[in-house]
């Protein structure tokens, strides 16, 4: 017994003719005829009758269709089980990110994503890049999104954005006027600054070694600087990544002279299977990057 065999007597069954059944198939009606025989000879009973140009089922094979029925059904509801897998993954799409990526990117990825996927819970994680890797480590989360790597060997890394430092100053501010800035326009300004130690922190202090800025506030988000700078708190250094999604009206961004590179990756991890689910919305994330990009031309 095959499948092609049993698919056409439940044809035969539901039409009644072997020529219906057959086109039913698409093939042909001795084909049809053929796998109906060889079925009959491997089940041992006769499955149809003849009663002049009507094709009647036997007792038999009416108590044959009932499972056969049965196991359709459970043919059906695995392929709708895989069409809801295709559509809507495992059941929940779990992302870990740093703080800029989730309050600035995040947001139009997930809208991008609801105009497929609609139906699918997300949940958000926002850590720092090391709690990052280690929430991808463990599997915790499907796909992970930070802005420096670790040295995690089961981790992989892909780069999808890099950017430079832009100044950010008040509308109203002095240096607003200016087309680009350097390390010296900030001598005796209020600086706002990201955390001491931090890896992007360093990578702006190295611009000022005879250090003339007046560090006055620290926090760990840039979108809490841009909103600091664009209220006349002070000036800072962030990634145009943040100042761009924020659009604050009250806020300037002017290009830097030193270079201040920020670079945001993409974390899968080679233990666990990356589903489609995070693939897809890894891809809006990439699209959300190249729309801010675009936005800085």
């Amino acid at each position: 017994m095959n499948f092609k065999q049993v698919e056409a007597f439940r044809a035969v069954m539901m039409t009644r003719s072997m020529t219906a059944a057959a086109g039913l198939l698409h093939t042909s009606q001795p084909n049809v005829s053929r796998w109906i025989g060889l079925l009959e000879q491997t089940l041992g009973f006769a499955l149809f009758e003849r009663v002049g140009t009507r094709l009647l089922p036997t007792p038999e094979a009416e108590a044959f269709h009932a499972d056969v029925e049965r196991a359709f059904i459970g043919l059906e509801s695995l392929a709708d089980s895989a069409r809801s897998i295709r559509r809507r993954g495992t059941g929940v799409l779990r992302i870990g990110a740093v703080g800029s990526i989730t309050q600035c990117v995040l947001p139009e990825a997930i809208r991008m994503f609801r105009r497929d996927v609609s139906d699918i819970p997300v949940v958000v994680n926002t850590g720092g890049s090391e709690v990052v890797a280690k929430w991808m480590a463990t599997g915790f989360c499907d796909i992970g999104f930070c802005s420096i790597q670790t040295d995690i060997p089961t981790l992989r890394f892909e780069r999808i954005n890099t950017t430079h430092g832009v100044g950010i100053v008040a509308r109203t501010h002095r240096l607003a006027r200016k087309r680009a800035l350097r390390p010296a326009d900030f001598a005796e300004e209020s600086f706002i600054s990201l955390p001491a130690g931090s890896f992007n922190r360093a990578a702006i202090d190295r611009h000022f070694p005879d250090d003339a800025r007046i560090l006055s506030i620290e926090t760990p988000y840039a979108t809490t600087i841009c909103t600091m700078v664009s209220e006349g708190l002070g000036v800072s250094i962030v990634s145009p990544v943040v100042s761009r999604a924020m659009r604050l009206a009250g806020l300037r961004e002017i290009p830097f002279a030193g270079k201040v590179p920020f670079h945001s990756y993409a974390v899968t991890s080679a233990q666990f299977p990356v589903n489609a689910m995070a693939r897809q919305f890894g891809d809006c994330v990439r699209g959300v990057f190249r729309a801010l990009d675009a936005r800085g031309k």
